[in-house]
């Protein structure tokens, strides 16, 4: 299959096959690019390119996009502002602590990069710098973002003289509308916050757990030290109350067990935060560190994740288990469920009662006390240990 790229001799580096294309932000040596060369051609696909990735820890991961060309459907995987487009859907991992998986429709994929285009050419399989990519039915490669640089003042024109008619308006197509987004320059930096019009979670809820995609950044689920103390003839800060009706748990105010954060000031230091484990329907705990695959006859292939890890067999309701069914892990001190595309799918009940069906492949995070319903009667219970 060919597919067509927009070169730039400052884009992200495309290594590009017959069925698969990843797409690398930062500056890579020759080694990295060697293996990534060899994992996006063998047999273990995605994982064994998320492996190569990670390997050195998550917050060392640079941005990156991950397309598999299947029949019937498009297999996603995007950390960092990256945007690819399959038919009318798009996805892009600007702000995601991990990265953002999506199956989409097949035929025609676009690939949005940061970079200088230049030239549109063919590619059928090799390494290039590129700014876009496209392939399918329409090989036509999207726009480019603009670069970040700031442009020079322009200088105001002359005015017209007396009795000249006014100057006429310029084009429809010198207004531009494609949004601009500019990956870090490094390997490894972490990827921008998106701004998002999402609306604030109502009063004594959880819903901020759920929606299309919920982020949550590593800075706010950090346990934070005390800071010295303020002088003594300092006036104590106001609080601002706001919009708040002081029953909205804040994503910003959950520690690294799922509870509230205790205010910052004058006292001991907070403790280390306790470990964690999910209970079986045996009533084993299993730790979370590191991360597990739970299923009827789990195995790694396929599962994401900077380490292996450790696989745990369920033999109850076997009717409704898949193979590799769910996988459970402790990321940024929280805790984080990831459907492994199961048969019949995964639910989350929070401690309130609210129960939220999982999106297949998405990573979500959830709370100490949460239960994690499989199906065919089979539950597990987060919890510390």
């Amino acid at each position: 299959m060919t597919h067509r790229y927009t070169a730039a001799h400052d884009g992200w580096l495309a290594f590009v096959t017959p069925a698969r294309a990843l797409f690398v932000a930062g500056a890579l040596d020759a080694a990295d690019v060697d293996r990534l060369w060899v994992r996006i051609r063998d047999e273990r696909g995605p994982a064994g390119v998320l492996e190569a990735l990670t390997s050195h820890g998550l917050f060392s991961t640079p941005p990156f996009a991950f397309v598999e060309l299947l029949d019937g459907g498009v297999d996603v995987i995007v950390r960092g502002d990256a945007v690819v487009r399959a038919g009318a859907e798009q996805v892009s991992g600007s702000g995601a602590t991990t990265w953002i998986e999506r199956r989409l429709p097949g035929g025609s994929v676009g690939v949005t990069l940061s970079g200088t285009a230049g030239l549109e050419l063919p590619i059928e399989a090799g390494v290039v710098r590129a700014a876009a990519f496209a392939t399918g039915a329409a090989t036509t490669p999207p726009p480019a973002p603009a670069p970040s640089a700031v442009p020079a003042a322009v200088p105001a024109p002359d005015p017209a003289p007396a009795g000249a008619p006014p100057p006429e308006p310029a084009p429809a197509s010198a207004i531009s509308e494609e949004t601009v987004a500019v990956p870090g320059d490094e390997i490894g930096a972490p990827p921008t916050a998106a701004t998002t019009d999402a609306p604030a979670a109502p009063g004594g809820g959880y819903d901020y757990l759920f929606g299309d995609t919920m982020y949550r950044s590593v800075e706010d689920a950090a346990v934070r030290a005390p800071e010295p103390a303020e002088e003594e003839d300092a006036p104590p800060a106001e609080t601002v109350d706001g919009d708040h009706d002081g029953s909205t748990v804040l994503a910003s105010s959950i520690t690294r067990t799922g509870r509230p954060r205790r205010p910052r000031g004058d006292g001991p230091a907070l403790p280390a935060a306790p470990a964690l484990a999910v209970v079986l329907p045996s009533g084993i705990r299993e730790p979370l560190d590191p991360a597990i695959v739970l299923g009827r006859s789990p195995s790694v292939s396929g599962v994401p994740g900077r380490q292996l890890p450790r696989l745990v067999t369920i033999t109850a309701g076997d009717q409704d288990i898949s193979r590799s069914h769910l996988r459970i892990a402790v990321e940024g001190g929280t805790v984080v469920v990831t459907d492994l595309h199961s048969r019949n799918g995964t639910s989350v009940v929070l401690p309130n009662g609210e129960s939220q069906k999982l999106r297949g492949g998405e990573p979500t995070p959830v709370i100490v006390g949460t239960v994690i319903d499989l199906g065919g009667g089979v539950e597990l219970t987060v919890e510390e240990i």
